[in-house]
């Protein structure tokens, strides 16, 4: 499974090969962090890493990179989703919530 993380790292490197040399360092620092995951829909990163992100590539100067962001392209998969709620962090966030949001959600505690 290719994971979101490294789609958009393959996807800045691919803006960075092209770009003029300022530009490409830039776009490889955000590939970089891309990779390590910060920038992920359920990272503990910030309160709203993909948000984050393109607030950034905003700042930047990246309009159309930070676009493409905003219409979803890199939003997290079903997997990375399901991933998330059964890691430490989304079993924490289950637990807060009343059994019946839970269900709503489709989230299920491991203990």
């Amino acid at each position: 499974m290719l994971r979101t993380r490294d789609k958009l790292a393959a996807e800045l490197r691919k803006v960075a090969a092209i770009a003029s040399p300022d530009n490409a360092a830039k776009y490889e620092a955000f590939a970089k962090r891309a990779e390590t995951g910060e920038f992920d829909d359920y990272a503990d990163t910030y309160v709203c890493p993909i948000t984050q992100l393109y607030s950034e590539l905003t700042a930047a100067g990246f309009a159309k990179f930070a676009s493409r962001v905003a219409s979803g392209e890199f939003d997290a998969t079903k997997e990375e989703s399901d991933e998330w709620a059964r890691s430490p962090s989304g079993q924490g966030a289950a637990k807060r919530l009343p059994p019946e949001m839970r269900e709503i959600f489709g989230l299920k505690l491991n203990n």
